[in-house]
Order: structure tokens, then C-alpha cells, then sequence
């Protein structure tokens, strides 16, 4: 049986734009929101959270939001959310430290962010091209016996995307 740690990556869905509101605090459009609740679903026929289960979110509210809809799909609607301020618009290096914080004891992070941060994170823990359209996942898992505290550059692979 393979005990490799997963790391899911989930750019949130699309959002409005709408003048005078800021970038932060935009909302899911309701299309946006019909496809991560898609997205949700099939990821919800392949795992579930548990105590070793993590979930990472921006703060910005698309995130928020599409946190929650996952979180609903999961049957985990009170879920704790870890939510990070600092990873709105961050570097890919700041996200992984960030998840080099993750506890031993974890076996999945569930991260929810924005791009193009989220891509070149999946581009240096996987060193294969990747550019996540927004409501998409891609599964990573980590290299055998590798924790979320040891995770760098090239460390991973990218199992799957999933839109």
C-alpha cells in the first residue's frame, strides 16, 4: 500500500469583476461556482478529511468561497480552515513555506489559492510544466518518505489534474 503524502491543488473558481470592488474581496460568479461544485464532487468520490488532513486557504473571498463549496462536497462543512492572508499574492516560495509548517502527523493538505503562484509551485515540486485554469486540481504526491517539512524542488509528482 502506498503511504506517500498528497498534496491537492485547487485554483479557485472564477470571479467577478466588477468595478470599485477590489481584487480581494471579489466574489464567485455563478458559474464559477457551478464548476467547482463539480470539481468538488469528483474530488469528493476520492478522499475525505480526517486528523491528518490540513486545509489551506487564502483569505481573499473567491477562495473563502471556494473553499466552503469543497468543504460541502466533502461532507466537512465545519472543517477547520487555515486561512493564510499571507499567500494572497505571494511567490511560490513563500506557499511552500507555508506548507513546510504542516506537522509530520499530516498525510493530506488540501491548498486553495490563486495563480500564477499556485502553477510554479507545481512546477517546482514536480519540474513538469503546469498551469491550473481556475475550479482545477492538480494531486501531487510527495516522494516516498518525504514529509510536507522536507518538501522542496522536484520532491513530488504530479499524479493528475482535474477540472
Amino acid at each position: 500500500m502506498n503511504n506517500n503524502k498528497k498534496l491537492y491543488i485547487i485554483r479557485h473558481a472564477k470571479a467577478e469583476t466588477i468595478p470599485g470592488i477590489t481584487d480581494f474581496d471579489r466574489a464567485l460568479t455563478s458559474e464559477g461556482i457551478e464548476e467547482i461544485k463539480k470539481l468538488a464532487l469528483k474530488l469528493a468520490q476520492q478522499i475525505s478529511l480526517d486528523d491528518n488532513s490540513v486545509v489551506i486557504s487564502s483569505a481573499a473571498k473567491r477562495t473563502l468561497q471556494t473553499t466552503q463549496i469543497v468543504l460541502d462536497a466533502l461532507k466537512e462543512p465545519s472543517f477547520a480552515i487555515q486561512e493564510e492572508p499571507s499567500i494572497y499574492e505571494c511567490t511560490y516560495k513563500h506557499l511552500l513555506s507555508v506548507i513546510n509548517k504542516v506537522p509530520d502527523s499530516v498525510d493530506k493538505i488540501i491548498l486553495i489559492g490563486h495563480n500564477p503562484t499556485l502553477s510554479d509551485l507545481i512546477e517546482y515540486l514536480t519540474r513538469k510544466p503546469a498551469y491550473l485554469r481556475t475550479a482545477e486540481l492538480a494531486e501531487l504526491e510527495l516522494d516516498n518518505g518525504f514529509t510536507f517539512e522536507m518538501l522542496t524542488g522536484n520532491t513530488a509528482s504530479l499524479i493528475r489534474t482535474i477540472r
